[in-house]
């Protein structure tokens, strides 16, 4: 296959496909629904869909786009260097697994970049601080993902999505009241989660059509019988 930048996001391209059929489906539904219960049953299906669907997403694109960003962007390499500071200063407390990893492999910042990616897509990145996260280690202004008016809307969406299931969870055991969703609140914000994650998608397709800029240098060395770290 093709080493191309469409090639690079297709995985994640076709999940957002996926998530926005989806989403319309849900939304024409609700046209032909007169039942409260279902009605409020189909906006949770909406906010759980969106959710899910911006946490797959990105961790497709950090499987797939992470290593290929960092050859190209210097604030992604600089990111990594910081990542390696942190991640070796924390080994040397431990067992020096990671240390003994690094000088041993034939290419210790993939190693590097392969620890990286489990990190950031370790748990859920259904949160607004995680998804801000995430995009400053593929150097992406924050302002560039989710813009100012936005950010409010964005945590209700999330605050909304964990609602939800804390309330799925109490349920389970006991009737209790569910958690009432407002309709205009949930397709508002529900657009948002798609228009965020496109704009991921699109901010990391930029970086991927420049030329490779690696200046990655090593920040240890070994000096006699110590470890150093610049």
């Amino acid at each position: 296959m093709e080493d191309t930048v469409e090639n690079k996001t297709k995985k994640s391209r076709m999940i957002l496909d996926t998530l926005k059929e989806n989403v319309t489906s849900l939304r024409d539904l609700l046209q032909d629904v007169n039942d409260e219960r279902i009605e409020q049953s189909i906006y949770r299906a909406i906010i759980l869909f969106v959710c899910s669907g911006i946490d797959a997403v990105v961790k497709q694109l950090i499987i797939d786009t992470l290593e290929p960003v960092i050859e190209r962007d210097v604030g992604a390499q600089e990111q990594l260097r910081k990542f390696a500071q942190r991640a070796i200063k924390k080994e040397q407390e431990k067992d020096c697994g990671l240390l003994a990893e690094l000088f041993t492999a034939r290419n210790s910042r993939k190693v590097l970049i392969e620890k990286l990616k489990s990190e950031l897509a370790v748990g859920s990145l259904q949160s607004t601080e995680q998804l801000l996260k995430v995009g400053s280690y593929f150097d992406i202004p924050s302002n560039s993902l989710v813009k100012r008016n936005e950010n409010e809307n964005l945590r209700m969406a999330f605050d909304t999505r964990n609602k939800i299931v804390h309330q799925m969870d109490v349920n389970f055991e006991s009737n209790g009241i569910e958690y009432y969703i407002h309709d205009e609140e949930i397709i508002k914000i529900s657009e948002l989660i798609e228009i965020v994650t496109e704009r991921f998608i699109d901010e990391i397709e930029a970086i991927l059509c420049r030329d490779i800029t690696d200046d990655y240098k090593p920040t240890w060395y070994i000096e006699g019988d110590s470890l150093v770290i610049e």
